[in-house]
């Protein structure tokens, strides 16, 4: 889920439901898994024992180009939220929104859910490079988001009721629109984008996605029809860096 100055998502839900699921229906094996999930693609990795204390990424915000009015689509890292019971998750990111007419506005924002998206004072453009870190200490959870091209960042610590970091995510989102019920947004149309800089440290450990101390699961992200509107790559650069590929029909 993610939060934009448009309007109000909330989809994490669902989509820890879906990580469950796919992860059923996925081919499978001890250390690594590929599934298909609706409305996110990316990887998502848990520690075998314990809880992490941070994640990290960084990206390049791409260009989108609104097909469809009111698609979307959004690029974060955050932790917790994928298991099927969870109650919490930190994230931050940035989104892309097409207006009804057709128009692409981007923006960056915070969720430490169930509460609501925070927007941030971060201006984001087509290009930029985006630097991306969340931490949990205790109840205390420090969000940060640097444009590295423009060099304007934005922290801060946010105390919340039991937040959840058993597990990390780098991901690409078709985010929901939620009111009574929650209906999938179309994904705004790009050619890719490169998550770079993927770690995540547990206590004083800091690794990339591809560490054997993690259990990691890779997503694509499908329609009902079978087919797949992003792909995620298999790791890269030694297992710190990989690429979400947006297909085209």
């Amino acid at each position: 889920m993610y939060g934009s100055s448009r309007t109000r998502w909330i989809a994490w839900v669902g989509l820890a439901l879906l990580v469950a699921a796919g992860m059923r229906a996925a081919t499978t094996n001890a250390a690594f898994g590929v599934a298909v999930a609706r409305g996110w693609a990316g990887y998502v990795v848990r520690p075998n024992s314990g809880s992490f204390d941070g994640v990290h990424g960084r990206w390049i915000q791409p260009r989108a180009v609104c097909n469809r009015p009111g698609s979307a689509a959004a690029f974060w890292i955050g932790l917790g939220g994928a298991r099927r019971y969870s109650r919490a998750l930190e994230q931050v990111g940035t989104s892309v929104d097409c207006s009804d007419r057709a128009q692409p506005s981007y923006s960056a924002w915070y969720q430490l859910w169930p509460a609501r998206a925070v927007d941030l004072p971060v201006a984001v453009r087509p290009g930029d490079v985006l630097d991306a870190a969340v931490t949990v200490d205790g109840a205390a959870v420090t969000i940060t988001l640097r444009n590295v091209s423009t060099g304007a960042a934005f922290t801060q610590t946010i105390v919340m009721w039991e937040p959840e970091s058993d597990s990390a995510e780098w991901i690409v989102e078709a985010p929901a629109m939620c009111f009574a019920t929650c209906t999938l947004l179309p994904l705004a149309t790009f050619r890719s984008v490169t998550f770079t800089d993927t770690t995540a440290t547990l206590t004083a450990y800091t690794s990339m996605i591809a560490d054997p101390r993690w259990t990691r699961s890779r997503f694509t992200m499908g329609v009902p029809a079978g087919r797949a509107l992003a792909t995620p790559s298999s790791l890269l650069d030694g297992g710190s860096s990989f690429k979400v590929v947006r297909s085209r029909f």
